[in-house]
């Protein structure tokens, strides 16, 4: 229990960083060289952030997930407040648009934050077996 205990601010801290962009890994090096466009390894520590083609499947599925709820956040607060009314599918689909577009890139960076926590994303000289765990780093419990 106090092992886990202990864990986890550092997961915490990890998965803040990568969501704002930053290595899961070494904590310097940048995730994105565009708006979404992924690196292919860590410019400091040479971590690959994609091994798999389709590897971003799950981070689709939380941004759309993301949209859908927030549409039906605004269609029940806009209905429950004015009605229906002429142009509300144009207010919902900019609203689902808009939070797919702002949160794809935080979300992204999530999903190789939890990618590097399973252990998929590391170094290429750490990978053991392709599809079996990596090999322990340097610090870890």
């Amino acid at each position: 229990m106090t092992l886990e205990r202990h864990k986890h601010p550092r997961d915490a801290k990890r998965m803040l960083q990568a969501v704002r962009g930053v290595c899961p890994n070494c904590g310097k090096g940048r995730i994105f060289r565009g708006i979404w466009a992924v690196r292919e390894t860590c410019e400091s520590c040479g971590v690959r952030f994609e091994r798999d083609a389709g590897a971003w499947l799950g981070a689709l599925v939380i941004a759309y997930a993301a949209g859908i709820v927030s549409v039906l956040v605004v269609a029940a607060v806009t209905i429950v407040l004015w009605g229906l009314y002429q142009s509300l599918e144009w207010v919902l689909i900019g609203t689902g648009t808009l939070t797919i577009l702002l949160l794809y890139r935080p979300i992204k960076g999530f999903w190789i934050w939890s990618l590097w926590a399973a252990g998929v994303v590391v170094r290429d000289d750490e990978v053991v077996d392709p599809g079996g765990p990596r090999r322990p780093r340097e610090g870890d419990l």
